[in-house]
């Protein structure tokens, strides 16, 4: 079934206050289009990111995708997921005039890109994060939202853009990733219904699920392993604190080993509310990402550190060794729980 779309802006209607008619115009005057998503992308960022740009070339639109980092493996089987272009390939090259900017809260987020654009480029911010800093010429937040992958889906309904067998898989991608396989607070029925339609639109579930949970290099079992055998447990075992520090990543032989999605074990735990993992990186830097179920509202703690992210799973950094940075968020966390 080949994509197709058969809407004209001025015949768009204004939908409960949901900037489609603005989006599409913008889309419409823009010849050379640059589409980003967030730093350390996941499925919903990669997902929505290759959609999205399918769709502008559906419109004869002339479109970049860019990444800074390597793809993880476990998204290698998206369609097209070889067209998004490493930054060092092209930031001397840009010539754009229209930046689309998906699931990126503040547009730093979407990395050094940022810095080759010019001041008179065109944004148009979609994201569904709490803490959006609301930039853009048009920007739509819905912080509703399971996903930008389900708000995608419902500006390509609005457009009345049919969605073919690759776009379906990309979007449901985008959809079950970011909601945790269906567990965050956030998916509603609407979320569900959309899934459906997706599915009979030919994303096939088991397989895509398989593909981004299942299907794991023997590294990344090992290193899962060594990580969950150092787990901390405090607060009463409310919380519980993982590391991935360099020596374990070492014994797991890292380069064949993914990280992404570890961070969801540190909730795995009965009676667990809150997990904090911690990895180790380069330049004596510290990355900490946050889940919990609901309370604590973790993008509220990840804001004390300059992050943020959702309430059930946010992140943020701390430029100071694994050990010192561990030592200063739980410091921080006694004050976040006392002021709560």
């Amino acid at each position: 079934m080949k994509s197709k779309t058969i809407y004209k802006a001025d015949s768009l209607e204004v939908d409960n206050g949901r900037p489609f008619k603005e989006i599409s115009l913008l889309i419409e005057s823009a010849k050379k289009l640059l589409v980003v998503s967030h730093i350390n992308p996941d499925g919903d960022a990669l997902g929505t990111q290759l959609a999205f740009a399918a769709y502008l070339k559906s419109l004869g639109k002339e479109v970049t995708l860019v990444r800074e980092e390597a793809i993880p493996e476990r998204y290698q089987f998206l369609p097209g997921i070889e067209l998004i272009r490493h930054i060092d390939n092209i930031k001397n090259s840009l010539d754009i005039d229209t930046v689309i900017a998906l699931e990126c809260p503040k547009l730093s987020r979407a990395g050094d890109i940022i810095n080759s654009l010019s001041d008179d480029i065109k944004i148009i911010n979609i994201d569904h994060h709490q803490d959006n800093a609301n930039y853009g010429q048009v920007k739509w937040i819905d912080k509703d939202a399971s996903s930008v992958g389900e708000m995608v889906y419902e500006l390509f309904e609005s457009f009345r853009y049919q969605i073919d067998v690759e776009t379906a898989v990309l979007l449901f991608t985008a959809i079950l990733t970011d909601t945790g396989r269906f567990r965050y607070e956030s998916t509603s029925g609407r979320t569900m219904e959309i899934a459906g339609r997706l599915i009979e639109a030919g994303a096939n579930p088991r397989h895509i699920c398989d593909k981004v949970f299942y299907d794991l290099q023997p590294a990344t079992i090992k290193l899962i392993g060594n990580v969950l055998t150092n787990a901390e447990f405090i607060d009463n075992d409310r919380t519980c604190l993982l590391s991935l520090t360099n020596e374990i990543l070492e014994l797991a032989e890292h380069e064949n080993a993914e990280t992404e999605g570890i961070a969801e074990y540190s909730l795995y735990g009965k009676g667990v509310t809150l997990g904090v993992t911690f990895k180790e990186r380069s330049r004596g830097t510290t990355r900490i990402s946050l889940r919990s179920r609901g309370n604590p509202n973790v993008a509220e703690l990840a804001a004390e550190f300059g992050g943020g992210g959702h309430i059930c799973a946010a992140g943020c950094s701390i430029d100071k060794p694994i050990s010192a940075a561990k030592k200063e968020f739980l410091n921080k966390l006694k004050e976040f729980q006392v002021e709560r």
